[in-house]
């Protein structure tokens, strides 16, 4: 691969990292408004789309060259005969004096064509396996796309060129089309790719509490943790050893006490109109919450200083001695807060991964064997369809007909 496609598929991959992030917020906002939940198939299409039209999109247009480069006297512009990639192969052949199958295939006539089935490739596998488009409208599909492409081209990148960019070519038109129609062909093989499910077969369990909003309520109740051991510590003058227990006894009252009496509300909870549950619907018991209050954000954070602080200076003596830190280029300092950024964001991700799941249980509640509930379920919005759609056909079975009064 030439140089020049490296670039591009490098900058595509850039492109991809900026947007990839700057919409990885509306993405879960929008996820949740509409399921309930970040869907993950959704998620992973939505996310391949993204990378895959972004690196064509550098692949087609860019560099962008100066204007002089681009247009020149006595330029070609379109390329109206089928197959002219043939005939290039074999003035290319003669040009450079060579014969035989192996020459005729590594031409750069040939590899231009091959890479232009191939540019289109995964376009059809993403139309036929992940949305269930039929073969003939994946083959539309991939057509127009290369047509946009081509009309682009030649229009000096919608005038940003006063010139044809690139040439129009017949041939790469019919290529990219080739490549849709292979690819939708292939599609049920590519196992990679999942097909996007309908919304009612995809939505998160209707008494389900988002993590979003678990991890608010999470907050509020640190935050109401903070100030009770703030006055604690006033109160007890800042003794040390009194301010530990005070802390744990605090901790204890807001997230085991106060839930075991009240069936399963937190502070927080309460305040957002949920409550924990076992699975089988009922209350809480007080081992199930301590359990869940070991393995959640705060006890695993404890368990994690603990680690540190017991073997932090072990392994930094490790690290001494052999110079880990010199064989990487980084400093002493350098590699350990890469360490503690690289372990924080595991930490983070690993809390985090339940945002997929349709009960929405976190963690530490699938340890504990709870989960935590609504309220007020979120109503079914598939039985209000089947309700309006069976007045409609009362309606219109017996349009003559109102709502009679009482």
């Amino acid at each position: 691969m030439s140089p020049l496609y490296l670039q591009n598929i490098q900058t595509g991959l850039l492109y991809f990292l900026v947007a990839g992030v700057a919409l990885l917020i509306p993405v879960v906002a929008f996820h949740y408004f509409r399921f309930g939940r970040v869907e993950p198939r959704r998620s992973f299409v939505l996310y391949a789309a993204l990378l895959y039209g972004l690196v064509v999109l550098a692949l087609v247009f860019m560099p962008f060259p100066p204007i002089a480069s681009v247009c020149r006297a006595g330029t070609q512009s379109t390329q109206w005969v089928p197959f002219q990639f043939i005939a290039d192969i074999q003035a290319e052949m003669t040009k450079r004096h060579l014969s035989g199958f192996g020459s005729a295939i590594t031409s750069k006539s040939m590899l231009s064509f091959v890479f232009n089935v191939a540019l289109f490739l995964p376009l059809g596998v993403l139309l036929r396996k992940a949305y269930g488009l039929k073969l003939r409208w994946v083959v539309l599909a991939g057509f127009l796309a290369s047509l946009t492409v081509e009309i682009i081209q030649v229009t000096g990148n919608l005038g940003i060129y006063p010139c044809p960019y690139r040439l129009f070519d017949v041939d790469d038109l019919m290529a990219n089309t080739l490549g849709a129609t292979l690819g939708g062909l292939i599609a049920p093989a590519a196992v990679i790719v999942p097909k996007v499910l309908p919304a009612r077969e995809v939505r998160a369990q209707l008494d389900a509490v988002g993590l979003p909003r678990q991890i608010v309520a999470y907050g509020l109740d640190m935050v109401l943790f903070g100030f009770a051991l703030a006055f604690a510590r006033i109160g007890l003058g800042g003794s040390a050893p009194r301010s530990f227990w005070a802390m744990l006894l605090i901790f204890a009252v807001i997230r085991l006490v106060w839930p075991l009496v009240t069936e399963g509300y937190t502070p927080a909870g309460r305040l957002l109109k949920f409550k924990v549950r076992k699975v089988d619907g009922t209350p809480p018991k007080l081992g199930a919450l301590i359990v869940r209050e070991v393995f959640g954000p705060f006890g695993m954070l404890v368990v994690l200083i603990a680690v540190v602080l017991a073997f932090g200076p072990t392994v930094l003596e490790v690290l001494d001695r052999f110079d880990v830190a010199q064989t990487y280029g980084l400093t002493r300092n350098e590699l350990v807060l890469s360490v503690a950024l690289a372990g924080t964001a595991g930490f983070v991700f690993f809390l985090l991964t339940p945002v997929f799941r349709r009960d929405q249980r976190a963690w530490h509640d699938q340890i504990a064997g709870l989960r935590c509930v609504l309220d007020n379920p979120r109503p079914d919005p598939t039985t209000q369809v089947e309700i309006e759609e069976a007045i409609d056909e009362l309606t219109l079975a017996h349009p003559g007909e109102g709502p009679k009064a009482e």
